[in-house]
């Protein structure tokens, strides 16, 4: 024996609180037969007082089960039961369809680990439960920009990721114009890149409300391309790429047709400015969260 295992036993023994459990029983109906646990309770060594748990007051799974009447008055009979083992005790259950299995030896590290293991081994009914399907998810802007933050920095391009808001000089808001453009590459000087500049925004129109849906694809989107495009030359590169969710429980055809509308409206002034003025504007609309990063990668290569 090392000394390791010495330590070991003194912790098992000194650590471990010790007592007796029982398991409460229910009968609905007795000459059905069927029996549900409702609780458990545990009475440490050296002790009198019960401590114990009941099945979840919200009684899902024995509502599903039994219907509605059957649990209001299975919830007064917890009411009941509670009051009986702080008061009464193990000796007397509150009803004949109640009874408390024989006590039988347990230990643990603490009381309340006691109960809960006891708990999720014994109450079933607590578990019992309709499946819920998942709520389908919401890509945002921000979410959006995040993932495509990480994809940039995957194929080393992160340098085109821009944290902040960017600042152009205007002649008119004290000369200054704050500009949200997660893609940005000012002018340089240099002979790899000549002197344009490049720059996109990148936004989801994956909302219902329609506020939140102007914000984004109006404001963040083509609002930030168009005055990035008169406040530099129409030798940039500027691009905006719009992530378009897809029909699910939340995005039914109603709300799909707004967003489609509100896109080409968003659209309309950028795609002008290509085809009419010359500016040199990448306008992609894309159902795939990946594809939109895609595009994005090849837009700064």
């Amino acid at each position: 024996m090392n000394w390791t295992s010495l330590l070991e036993s003194k912790y098992a023994a000194d650590a471990f609180i010790k007592g007796h459990f029982f398991v409460i029983k229910f009968t609905p109906d007795i000459v059905a037969q069927e029996v549900h646990n409702l609780g458990i309770g545990f009475i440490q060594e050296g002790e009198s007082k019960i401590r114990f748990r009941l099945l979840d007051s919200s009684l899902r799974g024995f509502n599903c089960i039994y219907g509605k009447e059957p649990t209001e008055g299975l919830r007064l009979l917890l009411d009941s039961l509670s009051l009986a083992l702080d008061t009464v005790g193990y000796t007397s259950p509150p009803s004949a369809q109640v009874k408390y299995t024989t006590l039988m030896p347990i230990s643990g590290l603490s009381v309340k680990s006691i109960i809960d293991s006891l708990y999720r081994d014994y109450i079933h009914m607590d578990h019992y439960q309709q499946e819920k399907k998942p709520k389908p998810s919401i890509l945002n802007t921000a979410e959006l920009r995040k993932g495509l933050k990480s994809s940039l920095q995957s194929i080393n391009r992160s340098s085109y990721f821009q944290e902040n808001k960017v600042f152009l000089e205007s002649d008119i808001n004290d000369g200054k114009i704050v500009l949200d453009l997660p893609i940005w590459r000012p002018q340089v000087n240099d002979t790899m890149f000549g002197h344009d500049y490049l720059f996109a925004s990148v936004v989801s129109a994956d909302y219902i409300d329609k506020d939140a849906l102007s914000f984004n694809l109006d404001y963040l989107g083509c609002t930030s391309v168009q005055n990035a495009c008169f406040l530099t030359s129409r030798e940039a590169k500027a691009g905006l790429f719009i992530y378009r969710p897809s029909f699910n429980e939340r995005i039914t055809k109603e709300a799909m047709d707004i967003i489609d509308s509100h896109i080409d409206n968003s659209l309309y002034n950028l795609k002008r400015l290509k085809q009419k003025e010359g500016y040199d504007i990448e306008i992609e609309v894309l159902d795939v969260e990946e594809e939109v990063y895609d595009k994005v990668a090849t837009f700064v290569n």
